[in-house]
């Protein structure tokens, strides 16, 4: 499969509902609060937006210049995005099907996040030697996973700007489906472990158990 299907088959169907109150957001098609950590709020739209038209992806021999063109292209936006300052941290949250992760196959999520930490690179170039154990995550009865540090440049078109940048993967697997979170940092604009304990903590069940409408939806666009 091209890696420009893999993107595609990520992609939902339909917009999830998202509603955003002063501490935390809620997905309850999936039954799952998520806290909006001190210091952070929720991005407009500008983050993602600014991160097409500026950034510059790392070249890779398996990409012609027209699937570099689609692959870009098919890059679709995160549910919701995170932000401290003015841009960074960032915690971008996106919601797959979890049979476009995993196939066919029986992966725990530990697997499902070390297989994702291997695709990184096709969009960004590591710097540094990058351990694929997955720490496992139990909290509020539910399981999950969160990635060593990856390190890369963030290199933008104009040419002025290369900043060491970090990345970590957390995920966790709800009913049919992925809850994916990039956490995105550097050393200016660092995310303290503080707050990455806090917010892990409060991710939670919120009581609306949505998942499995969500499901029948999303089989209903394959018919």
């Amino acid at each position: 499969m091209k890696l420009t299907d893999q993107i595609k088959i990520r992609e939902l169907k339909f917009k999830p509902k998202v509603e955003i109150s002063e501490n935390s957001i809620e997905l309850n098609d999936i039954g799952i609060s998520i806290p909006i950590p001190n210091g952070f709020k929720v991005d407009d739209g500008g983050i993602f937006e600014n991160f097409k038209a500026e950034y510059v992806f790392p070249e890779n021999s398996e990409f012609s210049k027209k699937d570099l063109e689609s692959f870009e292209k098919r890059i679709f936006p995160p549910v919701f995005v995170l932000k401290k300052n003015s841009r960074r941290p960032v915690i971008a949250c996106y919601l797959y099907p979890i049979r476009a992760l995993k196939g066919g196959s029986n992966l725990n999520i530990r697997s499902i996040n070390k297989f994702e930490l291997m695709w990184v690179p096709y969009l960004a170039k590591k710097t540094n030697e990058v351990p694929m154990n997955a720490k496992r995550i139990l909290r509020n009865q539910m399981t999950g996973a969160l990635s060593t540090e990856y390190g890369f440049d963030y290199k933008t078109k104009n040419g002025t700007d290369s900043i060491p940048s970090n990345l970590r993967v957390l995920n966790y697997q709800v009913g049919k489906f992925v809850l994916n979170f990039y956490l995105i940092y550097d050393d200016s604009n660092n995310l303290e472990q503080t707050e990455l304990d806090t917010f892990i903590d409060g991710i939670k069940t919120n009581g609306n158990s949505g998942s499995y409408s969500l499901w029948k939806k999303i089989k209903a666009k394959f018919k």
